[in-house]
């Protein structure tokens, strides 16, 4: 059974008071909001440090709540209070940090891996953005992301809140020395560099081959990549768009872009599955190359 909340004041919900005008970033503790990312932090690998509900939810999460993990429970209009704002979800918890892991310690995981294929994020700065990456690395499954120096902390309300806890089940790294980092990809792992870029001039996405490991840049929210990354890359790859906009969100733009490279991988993953083409003794198609064939799965 939970513990029974009665008062704003009660020490022992400090942390989850105005949360508004508060920023977890330095803090040791994150939150998570909403009963899906609070079940995932309960499945993860990260230590919960205790749980605020709204009495409405205390039977369905407390039987995953680990022994000795604090559940405190109170009404709604107390929870509301308590957070600083309207709050219909009615779940949060506080979850442990672990250190952030540095580039030097990922790129272990990552060698020896036929197919490697990394979102990178050299000054992604809104949270929403980030949430989306990280959602669409995890619903593709790819192998990890690397986050630039000026990335925005993953582990803030909204990018866990967006990314629908993926985050706290995803390979990242934090890489202080973008360039260099990504030249020991290039030299060590075999990575091709691959910069997405709003230009006329560059590959077509739809012509573009994606090779079997692939760092994907993306650009910031206002001034894309820096141009020492673009001068690095291997490729530089657009989205043909209509001159209507000049430009896609970065979230969606992303999702586009590895959606094409999952697609490649898997179709030629397929292809190699395949026995040897035939050609039927009547001349016709056989049914590998049947026109209107679905497209294999991404990834």
């Amino acid at each position: 059974m939970g513990e029974r909340i009665w008062s704003l004041d009660d020490p022992r919900i400090a942390f989850y008071r105005n949360l508004r005008e508060r920023t977890l970033r330095g803090e040791s503790i994150f939150l998570a909001e909403g009963k899906v990312v609070t079940e995932r932090l309960l499945r993860s690998p990260y230590q919960v440090e205790s749980l605020l509900l709204d009495e409405r939810y205390e039977g369905d999460l407390a039987p995953l709540v680990p022994p000795g993990v604090p559940i405190y429970v109170t009404t709604e209009k107390l929870l509301e209070q308590i957070v600083g704002f309207k709050y219909h979800q009615g779940v949060l918890a506080a979850g442990r940090r672990k250190p952030e892991p540095s580039f030097t310690e990922v790129l272990p995981e990552l060698a020896g891996r036929p197919k490697l294929r990394l979102i990178v994020c050299p000054e992604v700065t809104k949270p929403e953005n980030l949430g989306l990456i990280f959602r669409t690395a995890a619903a593709f499954d790819l192998e990890g992301v690397i986050l630039g120096p000026q990335a925005c902390d993953p582990f803030s309300r909204r990018v866990l809140r967006v990314s629908m806890g993926a985050v706290l089940f995803s390979r990242f790294a934090r890489s202080r020395h973008l360039v260099e980092d990504l030249a020991t990809l290039r030299s060590k792992l075999g990575v091709k560099i691959v910069a997405t870029v709003v230009d006329p001039n560059a590959e077509r996405l739809e012509d573009f081959r994606f090779p079997e490991k692939v760092a994907l840049l993306v650009g910031g929210e206002y001034y894309g990549l820096p141009q020492p990354l673009v001068d690095i890359a291997d490729h530089r790859v657009t989205i043909p768009m209509s001159d209507k906009v000049d430009s896609l969100n970065l979230g969606v733009a992303t999702g586009i872009f590895v959606y094409q490279m999952c697609r490649q991988h898997a179709s030629r993953q397929g292809e190699s599955d395949q026995p040897p083409h035939r050609p039927s003794s009547k001349g016709g198609l056989n049914k590998s190359s049947r026109p209107g064939e679905a497209l294999p799965p991404a990834c």
